[in-house]
């Protein structure tokens, strides 16, 4: 120990001699290891980290593949979402699972102390958090016995972060009673700090009993109904049981469940009822939670951190270089150690040692690097996406990486170099004062390849990035169909706040009259689903006089929307007219429906005048008239292609789930924002306003990944070519350096300077050539590997490698002006009398 002490004092000697080249060094491998730190911390927390519950290795997520009938919700795979009833009969199975729990996502009011906020709600069986291993940070958790009877159990948990954030961390809200969703709950804990849910990117703000579901969502109570899926199911596997023979276990009577399922579904034909009866329940790893997050964003997530590895290489292999230039100057320091009895393993370690305390002064400076760019990506990923419960301190896991990326840094750049100088032959360093031997051909081949190294992996961020910011203006520049200037959007739940469907639409009959009062106000509309939010309603219809397709050619996307919607967003009418004020629930039923609806089901026939119903059977005949026909717009995501749809007049809906009003000004709409919120309270003070914003941030929302993505990757390749141009200028120096005499020779015998300057060029095209025929290739095939996250750009676009090959020459170029220019204003005495 006392002997590697020694070694770090004299490492520390040595880096205090070069301040320039540890200045440089330490800066460049800050760079790399504080943006790996950085991106390893979203990248662990979205598609690496397990739950923080107990045994999370023995948690599993049940899944049934196949045909659904009746009502679905789901934010991510159908599959994993199931009825009540069919929970019910799941967890009656006893030889599989010791546990069985479901949960549900709900929007939430909730009102105390005189406030009324948004919030998050989870409604929850009894046996979550006794499944899950969670515990109280104050009071208790809920039991099975808080959750036998619907409407009987009315209290709730607490998140500890909703406990610290909304209530200041008060410990008198225990046994407190607060209003939610105009129910009133007793609060009878807070769950433990640090748990936040089973689905990355949702952080419930409430625990609720299952069974005050028909309070929590007054619209659909859902409880008793075979056919209205919405819950995702969690088990946990019985002990010495393996995830197949619980798999095989939980099939046995699956049957017998689907048989009761098929029991409450008529008219199903023999092949329909079939395809039920031989559905098989999948178990699938629950450690994670579920995987919706992951699936949606973690391609994007792996292919950042794959890019952002390429700028530590990258950032090793410039050390490297800078090492092995500095190696050559100590070759007789190293020769004279070896004369003195020192082994070559003992120098190799020594240097390997300063390596080390470079690269940990590295790290510690990547670290206040990685600290910053952290708290940067949460909040924006945060405010941009939802994505809630994401953290930006460096946790153990983080600090582990960290330090095993310095430490892995160290010898990626270290070894190879100190190999390289220790290796040279005592009696040769000695008389040639320690220069030919370190300017010998094989060690300038090897810096030369790791430039040539660099640039290869330049070119395949340069590629990346190129791609990525081309998707991402092919997305900006994509026709949604609608006018996004100056139109503010927000939304209110007046149903949570105990409103009936008649009183939700006198509101917004009213919401939408005041706010066209509005000074500088052009138009207002509203609809029950956000654009451009990812959320959609379906379902299948029945045409007059059409004879009924199978059910999966037959379904159709649909919203409840105000008169001037169209108009308001923007979006061209083709034929006949827009809702009016009197298309209410006292005159005839009235549709609108969009041009790939006409392809698809009046590709030969005038549709106005045609009636439909949503839904099909006897009891159920067209009864709708379309009465109009708007042109295509991107509903759900800037990505996503239109969809067949159908709109319906809010006050002819059944029932309302919500509302989000568009608000089309003539100045800037955030001007108006406070306003918004004013007409809203004084319609009802208790009515929580949220998702305030301009439709353009909608739309900048639905674009972050690819807006993260194509500026982090366009970051990480500028930081590339710069570190390129550092080491290409490093070796040309030094080449410059080591052929001094050669080139005064040169000079001497009458070589005119743009001949000197071709010496130095041809250097650099030949590293850029064995770059480029490696690079290319490589960023071709990773290219192909992730097409699926591109838009409007294939892989194989020659133009975006043309380009990064030049930017890749333009910074050659840049990085030869010194070199050159050095190298023709050499003097040929001074040369000759060089060495």
């Amino acid at each position: 120990m006392r002997s590697f002490w020694l070694d770090v004092r004299y490492g520390l000697r040595m880096l205090g001699k070069n301040p320039g080249f540890t200045a440089i060094a330490i800066l460049t491998l800050a760079l790399g290891i504080g943006a790996n730190t950085a991106i390893f911390s979203i990248f662990n927390q979205i598609l690496l980290r397990r739950l923080p519950v107990k045994e999370p290795n023995r948690l599993v997520m049940l899944k049934s593949p196949g045909p659904k009938r009746g009502h679905v919700w789901s934010d991510g795979d159908d599959s994993e979402i199931f009825s009540y009833p069919l929970y019910k009969g799941i967890a009656k199975n006893t030889s599989a699972f010791s546990s069985v729990f479901a949960r549900y996502e709900f929007g939430s009011s909730v009102a105390s102390n005189g406030e009324t906020d948004r919030g998050s709600g989870e409604l929850v069986t009894g046996n979550y958090f006794e499944t899950l291993g969670v515990q109280p940070a104050m009071g208790r958790l809920l039991t099975p016995a808080d959750d036998v009877t619907q409407g009987a159990h009315p209290v709730v948990v607490l998140s500890h972060g909703y406990w610290t954030r909304r209530f200041a961390s008060d410990p008198g809200i225990l046994n407190k009673v607060i209003l939610v969703n105009n129910t009133q709950l007793t609060v009878i804990g807070v769950a433990q700090a640090g748990f936040t849910g089973v689905q990355v990117g949702q952080s419930p703000d409430l625990f609720v009993p299952m069974m005050m579901k028909p309070q929590m969502t007054p619209i659909r109570n859902g409880l008793d109904d075979w056919n209205d899926s919405y819950l995702a199911v969690f088990a946990r596997l019985k002990p010495g049981l393996s995830k197949a023979q619980a798999e095989a276990a939980i099939n046995v009577e699956y049957k017998g469940l689907m048989e009761q399922n098929v029991a409450t579904l008529p008219n199903l034909d023999g092949k329909e009822r079939e395809a039920f009866l031989n559905k098989k329940m999948v178990l699938a790893d629950g450690s994670q939670g579920r995987m919706v997050i992951q699936r949606d964003s973690g391609p994007a997530f792996a292919a950042l951190f794959a890019m952002v590895i390429l700028v530590l290489l990258i950032a090793c292999t410039n050390v490297a270089n800078l090492l092995m230039a500095k190696g050559s100057a100590r070759q007789r320091e190293f020769a004279i150690r070896s004369a003195m009895g020192a082994s070559r393993a003992r120098m190799i370690w020594q240097l390997q040692v300063e390596s080390l305390v470079c690269a940990l002064a590295g790290g510690v400076l990547g670290l206040i690097l990685a600290s910053w760019l952290m708290n940067f990506l949460v909040r924006r990923i945060v405010s941009d996406t939802g994505i809630m419960g994401l953290q930006s301190n460096l946790d153990g896991t983080v600090l582990a990486f960290a330090v095993a990326a310095t430490v892995l840094s160290a010898v990626l750049f270290g070894l190879f170099p100190a190999w390289r100088v220790t290796r040279t032959a005592l009696s040769q360093t000695l008389k040639d004062q320690g220069t030919a031997i370190s300017s010998g051909p094989t060690h300038v081949r090897f810096r030369k390849l790791l430039v040539a190294g660099q640039v290869a992996f330049t070119l395949l961020l340069l590629v990346g990035a190129a791609l990525f910011t081309r998707t991402l203006w092919n997305l900006r520049s994509e026709n949604l169909g609608l006018s996004t200037e100056n139109v503010m959007a927000f939304s209110v739940a007046p149903q949570l706040n105990g409103y009936d469907t008649a009183r939700a639409i006198r509101l917004a009959d009213g919401l939408r009259e005041r706010l066209a009062g509005l000074p500088g106000v052009r138009g207002v509309a509203s609809s029950e689903i956000a654009v451009l939010t990812g959320t959609d309603m379906g379902g299948n219809i029945t045409i007059e006089g059409r004879t009924p397709l199978p059910d999966d050619e037959q379904h159709v996307n649909y919203d409840f929307i105000s008169s001037n919607y169209f108009s308001t967003l923007g979006v061209p009418l083709l034929s006949g007219r827009e809702f009016r004020e009197n298309d209410n629930p006292n005159s005839t039923k009235v549709c609108i429906i969009s041009e790939s609806m006409v392809k698809a089901f009046f590709p030969n026939r005038n549709p106005l005048g045609v009636r439909l119903t949503m839904g099909g059977g006897k009891s159920n005949p067209p009864n709708v008239e379309i009465v109009g026909v708007v042109k295509d717009m991107r509903q759900d995501h800037v990505r996503s292609a239109p969809h067949t749809f159908i709109y319906f007049p809010y006050a002819q809906a059944d029932k309302l789930m919500g509302m989000t009003f568009y608000v089309r000004t003539q100045q800037d709409p955030l001007s108006q924002a406070t306003t918004l919120r004013g007409v809203v309270r004084e319609m009802d003070a208790d009515l929580p306003v949220f998702d305030l914003k301009t439709l353009q941030r909608v739309v900048d929302e639905d674009l972050f990944a690819e807006r993260i993505i194509a500026g982090l990757s366009a970051t990480f390749g500028g930081l590339a070519a710069l570190l390129a141009a550092v080491g290409i200028y490093g070796v040309l120096a030094y080449l410059v350096l080591q052929r001094t005499r050669e080139i005064g020779i040169r000079i001497a015998l009458g070589a005119e300077a743009g001949s000197v300057r071709a010496l130095v060029y041809r250097e650099v095209a030949i590293m850029i050539a064995i770059g480029a025929i490696v690079g290319l290739p490589a960023a071709f095939g990773l290219a192909r590997l992730g097409e699926s996250l591109l838009f409007g750009v294939k892989a194989a676009n020659l133009a975006i490698y043309a380009v990064s090959l030049g930017i890749i020459c333009v910074v050659a170029a840049a990085a030869c002006y010194v070199p050159s220019r050095r190298a023709t204003r050499i003097d040929p005495i001074v040369a000759l009398r060089y060495e």
